[in-house]
């Protein structure tokens, strides 16, 4: 399942970079729109700046000295387009107007006639040349052969930008992500290492506690024996450890974890409090079971809230420095849940610890400075397990003066 959520992950980063590099080109190619737009805006007002400039010098130009000598005046018929090419006053007027512009490129001058090329429709570098010529609707125009070149250089710090800041985030994506899948191996590497010695460990350790039941039942003189006690008590704990180990791997990896079925939650914790006896016995603790009114039937799975339950109470009589007291209250409240609390007598919890008591391998400072046994992953446990039950878990305590752990279920 977490392989799957790796691959969406990475997908859905490579779409987002797609769509990133995607705008990138866009607003790249928007940005030489603009650029391209405000250059022909310069040469029109560059180009229409020099034609006025040169028909109010008239006997500066070859144009204006011809339109003063004509019969006709100055009009078309007396202004040829070689002679509006010749014309040095002109070009030198352009020059000045396209250099004030910053226009710095080398460039062709035509002559274009708007009724033979695109109708009446004025072409981009272009300016009529009246006032020059008076009444003459043939255009000046000018073109930029290396027009393209000059843009593209104009963008050389956008594009470069663009493209040193893709690659870097490109960098860091392929990086994360090798990282990030290799990480994703060494832990499925980890797990199924963990879970092959977890079964290793749990086969020699129940033939171990067989083999001293075995030996208390054949010599019974043996049966108070205080090695054969020891070797029971810490193989059951260390049995218990692993199961619990096995049980949380089964939860992380496992789809659909619960097996549901009707079942009756009091008739559970009776169960569970009869598989304890020996230990409730043990430490000679005093456990209570109060029903408020009838429960109604509840659809869970019977095996792991059975385990739920046994590690609270296990929990409850393990951290307890005095007699033990665990009362269990199973009661119907509000909105057809019913809330099971377990409460206890023993060491309590920091206030510092109870925003992390419920995360893996996590243990409090007491239970740490006590030395007691166990992984930290109990209360993990039973907050998965109420949450795969759709229900909810709260903590009441006070250090020192005990615990008490209030679950919901609801019966439907």
């Amino acid at each position: 399942m977490r392989t799957n959520r790796i691959k969406i992950v990475i997908a859905a980063s490579c779409l987002a970079l797609l769509g990133l590099i995607a705008i990138q080109v866009r607003w790249m190619n928007y940005s030489r729109v603009l650029l391209d737009e405000q250059f022909e805006h310069r040469v029109d007002m560059a180009l229409c700046n020099a034609v006025q400039t040169t028909a109010e010098e008239p006997l500066k130009s070859t144009v204006g000295m011809t339109c003063a000598n004509s019969k006709e005046g100055c009009c078309a018929d007396a202004v040829s387009e070689s002679m509006i090419l010749s014309d040095v006053q002109l070009r030198k007027n352009l020059d000045r107007s396209l250099a004030f512009y910053d226009i710095n490129l080398p460039y062709n001058v035509n002559v274009i006639n708007p009724d033979q090329n695109n109708g009446s429709k004025a072409k981009a570098y272009s300016c009529a040349l009246d006032p020059l010529v008076v009444d003459d609707t043939r255009r000046l125009e000018l073109s930029f052969p290396t027009k393209q070149s000059y843009l593209l250089g104009q963008l050389n710090v956008m594009i470069g930008s663009s493209v040193l800041i893709l690659s870097v985030i490109l960098l860091v994506f392929f990086a994360a992500s090798y990282y990030l899948l290799k990480q994703k191996r060494l832990f499925d590497q980890n797990i199924d290492f963990f879970n092959h010695m977890a079964h290793e460990f749990k086969t020699p350790l129940t033939n171990i506690k067989l083999a001293a039941n075995l030996l208390a039942r054949k010599k019974p003189e043996l049966k108070d024996d205080q090695i054969l006690q020891v070797i029971g008590k810490e193989s059951n704990q260390l049995i218990h450890q692993i199961e619990r180990f096995l049980q949380m791997a089964s939860l992380e990896f496992n789809k659909n974890p619960l097996q549901r079925h009707s079942l009756d939650l009091e008739l559970l914790i009776r169960e569970v409090i009869e598989d304890l006896t020996p230990l409730i016995r043990e430490k000679e603790a005093v456990v209570e079971l109060e029903v408020k009114g009838a429960l109604p039937p509840m659809t869970g799975d019977a095996l792991h809230l059975r385990n739920a339950f046994r590690n609270l109470i296990d929990n409850a009589l393990k951290y307890c420095e005095v007699k033990p007291n665990i009362q269990v209250a199973l009661e119907v409240v509000k909105n057809e849940h019913i809330q099971v609390a377990i409460r206890d007598n023993g060491l309590g919890i920091c206030e510092s610890d109870l925003s992390s008591i419920f995360k893996d391998f996590n243990r409090g400072e007491e239970a740490t400075a006590k030395r007691f046994s166990g992984f930290g992953l109990g209360l993990a446990y039973v907050k998965k397990i109420v949450d795969l039950h759709n229900g909810a878990i709260a903590v009441d305590c006070t250090q020192k003066q005990g615990t008490c752990f209030s679950m919901s279920f609801p019966t439907k």
